[in-house]
């Protein structure tokens, strides 16, 4: 998310500087409004000279203030330098002394909110995004459009395109999402371990037809990706493969007497 400044705001500045320049004008040299320095026939009086000399002054000053202003609200309304950018790094904002990018990384910031602090200056009240910072040391403390209060950085925000409010959220929202990436990538998978005991009669055999049974106990957890290593088996004993149902005796079920009656009709 990136926040502008106000175009409305550039715009009015733009005029005001440009309302400057033409009065500076007028001052000077045209007297369209202002008054004309004192004079006799066209040539000035002493005070004239001295008014004259006072119109200069105040022209140079008026016109150098509404040529700031004027092309300072053109390039910014051509140019359009976002004034902070909340990404999934962190908040940049141009907050440096000399106009640089400064970045706070998500890791380095414990909470966000939008605030209305009282400006030292001229005691307005205005509109500030407030990054609680852990470690203060690793960003500038000589700031431009902003300050420190402790571990606050206090960012002015009051010419921003969007209320405060909604860039507090957008950042409340990303460093909540660095927060659970965070934990994720810091989490140990779990580990997959099976474990396998076949029930055995006393002489080797299993005993399946004669009431043996197969139990299969899970005990923990192992990884798919790693194999499971022959100690990982337990209670596996080995049987030879003819002798596992030599022990079994037919019982019977498949011999028929061709005498009897009844196994006869079947």
């Amino acid at each position: 998310m990136r926040a502008y400044r106000s175009p409305t705001r550039l715009f009015a500045f733009g005029l005001l500087g440009l309302l400057l320049i033409v009065a500076s004008v007028d001052v000077m040299f045209a007297h369209w409004v202002s008054t004309v320095p004192e004079n006799t026939d066209g040539v000035l009086t002493t005070r004239g000279q001295a008014q004259q000399r006072g119109d200069i002054v105040w022209g140079a000053v008026m016109l150098g203030t509404g040529t700031l202003l004027f092309a300072g609200a053109l390039v910014e309304l051509v140019r359009r330098q976002p004034q902070c950018v909340i990404s999934a790094g962190g908040i940049e904002a141009p907050i440096g002394s000399h106009g640089d990018i400064v970045t706070v990384q998500w890791s380095n910031v414990s909470g966000v909110r939008g605030e209305l602090i009282e400006d030292p200056f001229d005691g307005s009240r205005r509109a500030h995004l407030v990054v609680d910072v852990v470690d203060s040391d690793e960003l500038p403390h000589e700031l431009r459009g902003a300050r420190w209060n402790g571990n606050e950085l206090q960012i002015d925000a009051q010419e921003w395109t969007k209320g405060v409010s909604e860039y507090a959220i957008a950042a409340q929202g990303a460093l909540g999402h660095y927060r659970r990436m965070d934990e994720i990538r810091h989490m140990e998978a779990p580990s997959l371990t099976w474990r396998t005991s076949v029930a055995a009669a006393e002489d080797g055999a299993i005993q399946t037809a004669a009431g043996g049974d197969i139990e299969l106990e899970t005990d923990e957890m192992q990884s798919a990706d790693d194999p499971v290593s022959a100690d990982a088996v337990d209670g596996v004993e080995e049987i030879e493969p003819e002798s596992a149902f030599e022990d079994i005796e037919p019982d019977g079920l498949n011999e028929r007497d061709p005498t009897d009656p009844e196994e006869a009709s079947k």
